[in-house]
């Protein structure tokens, strides 16, 4: 069974205890994180959603970024990440030629 978990709107450094600990609480089983309200997005929390993609892997579970925000989504780009998996590694670039 997976489960639908919807991100706060504020996912900055006094967030990312909260997000951590409610992400613990769901462990075991697959998670939609959906990130459609995300506005701010800082660099701890998204330390936080990695080591959770990378923890729910080791788990034979799925962990997966649904509907993100065009914030989410630039703060992501921002970092070089992905944003519908973030924890597997940096976003492709487009447009740069050598």
């Amino acid at each position: 069974m997976t489960e639908r978990f919807i991100l706060p709107n504020r996912l900055d450094s006094s967030a990312a205890a909260a997000l951590a600990a409610a992400l613990l609480e769901r462990r075991g089983h697959g998670l939609d994180l959906d990130a459609s309200e995300v506005e701010v997005m800082g660099a701890l929390a998204m330390e936080v959603l990695i080591a959770a993609g990378r923890q729910w892997s080791a788990d034979g579970q799925t962990l997966a970024i649904q509907a993100p925000s065009l914030r989410y989504a630039a703060a992501c780009e921002a970092m070089g990440l992905a944003p519908d998996a973030p924890w597997i590694g940096v976003a492709a670039k487009t447009g740069d030629a050598a």
